[in-house]
């Protein structure tokens, strides 16, 4: 059952009247995280900012489930935001600013601000201001003050660029992980398309206004719909190749495959770095000569370059050495072929 449903909606751009959305349609189901991403100029702040009411949409139609969740109502319903700032009150303390436009008896306020402060481990920090703790914790509380009120959706608006790198990946774990508990309804909204991945169910990427491919993560980054949501998530090879009956013959050398009967002269092969098996020897290998690498601590891409100065991307294990100039072979594990033209 959807809580949110949009119906091709458009965004013109008040200066020149170029679309800044086109034509979006989506929904958003109870209890899902949908990440929203892209590039600076992808749309996505627009839209969110029209699904919070903070602007209004050219054309198309947004819609809210009510009240019993079935019917559908332009009315919005509660909803919770993150910002990227975390927006707290530098002269709160931690509780009062969760506490903060809660409504019931006192009593009340202080039970439900304090149970949201133990659900995300900020119970022993209630007596501390913002400025006092980690970054890590602010963010932490200002989720447990959109939360508290209980919403039925919940915005986060790009909150995990503020987070320091090496605490980023388990603090969105652990998001994710009290989000799906409360049953929480989500929209993430980030650039990052490593947190999109990580947090969401499913995952919608957008560029120049336009939704590009919205699926789950696994197969947006498995089965891009096009080049841009491919490379989105990391560099994508490309090779050109000619298909006979035999197989394809690329620059890098020639792959034995019977989808090449299939497909008629010219041919693209698409596969990540970590589809690219290093090999000891020639046999029924692609050949490339290594021009540079890059460390990154649990891996290494190596840059492989053919004869035509054609080059590609190879995800290779940390401990092993390469050296620049040396010849490497390789096979690939998997790899999509589509026309060239």
């Amino acid at each position: 059952m959807h809580l949110l449903k949009l119906e091709s909606i458009q965004k013109l751009n008040a200066k020149d009247k170029t679309a800044t959305l086109s034509n979006i349609s989506f929904e958003l189901e109870k209890g899902e995280i949908l990440a929203l991403s892209g590039d600076q100029d992808s749309g996505v702040s627009t839209l969110i900012r029209g699904i919070l009411g903070l602007e209004n949409f050219d054309s198309g139609k947004l819609f809210f489930s009510g009240p019993n969740l079935g019917k559908l109502t332009i009315k919005r319903p509660k909803i919770g935001v993150v910002f990227q700032d975390f927006a707290l009150f530098p002269n709160l303390t931690i509780l009062e600013n969760v506490k903060f436009g809660l409504k019931g008896s006192k009593q009340e306020v202080e039970q439900k601000a304090l149970a949201c402060l133990k659900w995300l481990g900020l119970d022993n920090l209630s007596d501390k201001y913002a400025e006092e703790v980690t970054v890590e914790d602010r963010f932490r509380t200002a989720l447990a003050r959109a939360m508290a009120p209980q919403p039925q959706l919940l915005v986060l608006s790009a909150p995990f660029s503020q987070l320091r790198a090496m605490y980023k990946h388990d603090l969105i774990a652990e998001s994710r992980q009290c989000l799906k508990k409360a049953g929480m309804s989500v929209l993430v909204e980030t650039g990052d398309s490593a947190v999109a991945m990580a947090i969401s169910d499913r995952l919608a990427v957008f560029h120049k206004g336009y939704l590009q491919q919205i699926d789950t993560p696994q197969n947006i980054y498995q089965r891009p719909l096009n080049s841009y949501v491919a490379n989105f998530f990391g560099k994508r090879n490309e090779i050109l190749a000619t298909a006979t009956d035999d197989g394809f013959y690329t620059s890098f050398g020639f792959i034995d495959d019977e989808r090449s009967k299939v497909f008629n002269n010219k041919v693209k092969i698409n596969f990540r770095p970590e589809e690219i098996k290093v090999k000891k020897g020639l046999r029924q290998a692609l050949i490339g000569t290594v021009r540079q690498c890059s460390f990154y601590g649990d891996h290494q891409l190596v840059a492989l370059e053919d004869d035509l100065g054609k080059s590609i991307l190879v995800k290779s294990s940390p401990n092993k050495v390469f050296t620049i100039g040396s010849n490497v072979f390789f096979t690939l594990r998997s790899f999509k072929v589509e026309d060239a033209f």
